[in-house]
């Protein structure tokens, strides 16, 4: 053990040496690349792409974090099934290869053996020989399109799947209001890719006029950096296949405890990876303007509705049966499979659309179209007893939110609690957008106590 003048004597050499390679950095440029005699194999390196190992002299934490992750030994997976040298693969599994200073083989550049720093960030020679300035800086994007030099093909089909999803576009009405200077702070942590990486990964403070004047194009939506940490493995997946981690932010699987107040309700902490934007955004059945939000689709899972303080639930909480699905949203809405042919591809999961061969595979029912009966029948049901809510409660403009055209704020405040219920339940309903599948029976339960609800009141 080292006493603590020991201590203090090397976190001074440690202090001095840091110092060091900061002056170097801003002075004269990084440390040079090449093979200085030492046998690396980088005698090649002293082109455009300058290889991980320079970036590690400032940026040493990310490339250890980096160092394990699949990306960083992704020539080996190559070389363990003898394409080491198919140049159709090499782009996408070392830096810069059939480009000026890019990959040639482990003998001469064998700092670009995978897929670095520089596959992302662009050639870094002129920044590293001139730190200071920061115009040379490599550039730090969070477009889809990155991972989409790679992720791409009947082999990876990512980038492709990403752009049929819902999460490749903004929202039109909310788009225009980011460009017009609003709604940055609100509606952008989970419309925005730009807002999500700046004010909740960052920790930045962005004003609400940040995106001002800029056109729809130039904004990014839910792009692959919201959900994946590029540098590092996280642990975050269950169980993923062959040694993969796929790099998430947030836990695939979370099981919170049913909570019905709205700060519980509103906790994106509670939740999974999906759970972080589609969760409810506090609203309950006493509100008048508009109903529930859209995104409330981990609380149905987790069988729980925000109420008022110091009133009970519309109706008891109840866990969902999908809950013990091993990834849970992933297994029905991230459905996967592996490259065979080409007239059999491979299935990434990244349209985030249903499918039911997960039913089956997952092992929760005996096959594919024993699941899709199911939820057939399912789904019938619910939408059956949404039209007949619809059709008991009448004209909406007698019931409905003052942003569903129903009647003004002198109007609302006549309407009865038992109205006010069936509405927030027929929207929760509608909201979730499973018709019943994230919560079978907690979704009954609500649709059964609106039907007794209206009953109650003669309708």
């Amino acid at each position: 053990m080292l006493n603590t003048r020991q201590r203090q004597l090397v976190s001074l050499g440690m202090t001095i040496a840091i110092s060091g390679v900061i002056a170097i950095g801003l002075g004269m440029g990084c440390p040079p690349t090449g093979d200085d005699g030492d046998g690396t194999g980088n005698s090649g390196v002293t082109g455009q792409f300058v290889g991980s190992s320079t970036c590690m002299v400032c940026h040493a934490r990310q490339h250890a974090d980096w160092a394990l992750t699949l990306h960083g030994r992704a020539l080996e997976s190559l070389e363990a099934i003898g394409q080491d040298q198919n140049s159709s693969c090499l782009p996408c599994h070392t830096v810069g290869h059939g480009q000026e200073g890019g990959f040639v083989d482990r003998a001469t550049t064998n700092d670009l053996a995978s897929v670095g720093c520089e596959s992302c960030h662009g050639p870094g020679r002129d920044h590293v020989m001139n730190v200071a300035d920061e115009s040379l800086r490599p550039v730090v994007s969070i477009a889809s399109s990155v991972c989409g030099e790679c992720h791409t093909g009947s082999h990876h089909p990512h980038f492709e799947e990403w752009q049929q999803a819902g999460h490749s576009t903004i929202d039109e009405h909310v788009a225009e209001r980011f460009i017009e200077g609003s709604l940055i702070n609100s509606c952008g942590k989970c419309h925005s890719g730009d807002a999500f990486y700046r004010i909740i990964l960052k920790g930045e403070t962005v004003a609400d006029d940040e995106f001002q004047g800029l056109a729809v194009e130039d904004l990014n939506a839910i792009t692959c950096s919201v959900c994946h940490d590029p540098h590092q493995r996280t642990g975050n997946a269950t169980e993923p296949p062959d040694g993969r981690d796929f790099q998430l932010r947030y836990p695939e699987v979370v099981s919170p405890t049913p909570t019905n107040t709205v700060d519980a309700a509103t906790n994106p902490t509670r939740f999974n990876l999906c759970g972080q934007c589609h969760h409810s955004r506090g609203r309950e059945w006493t509100a008048t303007t508009r109903g529930p939000h859209h995104s409330v689709q981990a609380n149905v899972y987790a069988g729980e509705m925000p109420v008022p303080e110091d009133t009970p639930p519309l109706v008891p909480s109840r866990v969902s049966v999908h809950s013990f699905a091993s990834e849970q949203c992933a297994t029905c809405h991230m459905y996967r499979e592996d490259f065979m042919s080409d007239q059999a591809p491979a299935i990434s999961g990244h349209t985030f659309d249903v499918n039911t061969n997960s039913c089956a595979t997952a092992g929760c029912h005996p096959s594919m179209a024993q699941a899709e009966a199911a939820l057939t029948t399912l789904n019938t049901e619910m939408q059956g007893r949404l039209d007949d809510i619809e059709m008991r409660l009448g004209d909406p403009a007698t019931w409905e939110y003052i942003a569903g055209g129903g009647p003004d704020a002198d109007g609302q405040a006549m309407l009865s609690d038992e109205v006010k219920k069936i509405r927030f339940i027929y929207h929760y309903v509608l909201s979730d957008g499973s018709l019943g599948m994230h919560n079978p029976d907690y979704v009954r339960d609500l649709l059964i106590e609106a039907d007794d609800l209206l009953e109650s009141i003669g309708q």
